[in-house]
């Protein structure tokens, strides 16, 4: 392996070490890992942004010959996104609010078609096409409970969210059923997610310990003692800092009830 991808894993790992001592204490390793995450994210959309969106879209129409007058109208969007920096200054803020609504606007004019189709139109044919395979003759009885399951949650759901003011009685209980749903439905998008979060760690540890790699690769990178050095190295330091912090907040203490005293004192 080139000598650059050895030192850029070892960087590697130093930063995915630094971003997990936050699991101890805030500390500058994490701070660092932090700030240059966000900023070369930051960096990343602004360049995207500029040649995939910006240029081609407006800056490459507005200096287009070929358009003629047409290519005025461009100047719109150029105003626009010129609103957006308005807020800068704070004597024009007002335009960026232009913008803003624009934007807005837009997107949810667009979006909204697009959501009702998604999540209700088409979960609606779904519900649907799962009853009509249900109700027909050759149907399996796993088919039918998955039906009469998917209708009862679908129903005392909407009951439980559309009748907010609930007395004793039938809708009560059928509401309560819907509760038992939603929190089913809730836990299993927690452990779905869980279970994402946990194979993106995985992911990064065999990264780290360069076990996704060959093994002339591993035995180049050193992966195994590069991340035990670094765990030395950054949690001792965190350690220490921590243990200077605790310190200087107990003498700070100290000296705070000294002075309350000295002052019960001349009174």
């Amino acid at each position: 392996m080139a000598t650059h991808e050895i030192i850029g894993h070892w960087i590697l790992i130093f930063l995915t070490i630094s971003i997990l001592s936050y699991l101890y204490a805030d500390n500058p390793f994490y701070k660092l890992a932090e700030h240059l995450f966000v900023g070369t994210s930051i960096g990343y959309v602004v360049v995207v942004q500029w040649f995939d969106v910006i240029k081609p879209n407006l800056y490459d129409r507005l200096t287009n010959d070929a358009l003629g007058p047409a290519r005025i109208v461009y100047l719109i969007p150029l105003c626009l996104v010129l609103f957006l920096f308005a807020k800068l200054v704070p004597r024009f803020a007002w335009l960026s609010r232009i913008s803003v609504a624009f934007v807005i606007g837009f997107y949810a004019g667009q979006n909204i078609p697009a959501y009702l189709n998604s999540d209700l139109v088409a979960q609606v044919a779904s519900t649907l096409a799962a009853v009509t395979r249900a109700t027909k003759p050759d149907a399996t009885w796993h088919q039918m409970l998955g039906a009469f399951v998917l209708v009862v949650g679908m129903l005392s759901g909407l009951v439980y969210f559309f009748f907010s003011r609930r007395e004793s009685g039938p809708l009560n209980a059928v509401a309560r059923v819907g509760v038992w749903v939603l929190m089913i439905g809730f836990g299993a998008s927690f452990g779905y997610t869980v279970q994402g979060r946990i194979s993106l760690a995985i992911g990064r540890a065999l990264e780290v310990f360069g076990m996704n790699r060959t093994a002339a690769q591993a035995e180049q990178l050193h992966g195994k003692l590069v991340a035990a050095v670094c765990v030395v190295v950054i949690f001792g330091i965190v350690a220490f800092l921590e243990h200077k912090r605790k310190l200087r907040e107990a003498e700070a203490e100290r000296l705070a009830a000294e002075q309350e005293k000295r002052e019960n004192e001349s009174r």
